[in-house]
């Protein structure tokens, strides 16, 4: 009887692993550079080196922009489908946690305003083969908020701020992943993206990273 027993814990043990997913699953590889048509594809190759959030542009409604964030996602989960079940490590990234933070790693002084903060995405992405490349996948999403932030990071006066992003997500099997932080540096600056004279003025996302305004 209690070589049945020894048995069967054995055997737990061994079911309950093969479904556990291995920490940092989930990455964040880069954010990635809408194309001239606000086109932006997990596997291209135009990407940021860093962003820019020209804080003097206000939308014609008189409303903040948001700064926007389009980020590269990597799966290192590999594939488990059986020929009676579906494959369970396919992952839906569903949110990021953000955190603003200064150039020397601390949290500045935003008042009343959370941070960090939850924002919401969606990208699925499938499993991969053991052995082989992680799988990427794109999911957009609100970087900065607009409203309230935009105001209080000009108050801080500082040239430039870091994002802190965390990817969230669930297995098709529920099993929650959570990246490791991927650190996104972002100059502020007031009226450096003015330019008239652009042939790309007004589309995609407009004051931020390479995409400047108009004024009359």
């Amino acid at each position: 009887m209690r070589r049945i027993i020894l048995m069967a814990m054995v055997l737990a043990v061994t079911v309950a692993g093969c479904n556990r997913f291995p920490d940092n699953g989930l990455q964040i590889s880069a954010n990635l550079l809408p194309d001239d048509s606000c086109f932006v594809a997990d596997d291209q190759e135009q990407r940021l080196l860093g962003g820019l959030w020209d804080t003097s542009y206000t939308a014609p409604s008189g409303e903040t922009p948001d700064y926007a964030i389009a980020l590269q996602l990597q799966s290192y989960l590999v594939t488990n489908a059986l020929e009676f079940q579906g494959d369970q490590s396919n992952i839906q990234v569903d949110n990021y946690d953000i955190t603003i933070l200064l150039v020397d790693g601390s949290k500045p002084d935003l008042g009343d305003l959370v941070n960090p903060y939850r924002v919401r995405t969606s990208a699925v992405i499938p499993a991969g083969e053991a052995g082989g490349e992680p799988v990427a996948g794109v999911g957009a999403a609100t970087g900065i908020p607009g409203k309230d932030y935009q105001a209080a990071l000009v108050a801080l006066g500082e040239d430039e701020v870091l994002l802190s992003i965390r990817a969230g997500g669930t297995t098709f099997g529920g099993f929650s992943q959570r990246s490791a932080p991927f650190v996104w540096p972002v100059s502020l600056c007031e009226g450096c993206l003015d330019n008239c004279g652009a042939e790309d003025v007004n589309v995609c996302l407009v004051g931020q990273d390479v995409w400047p305004y108009c004024i009359p």
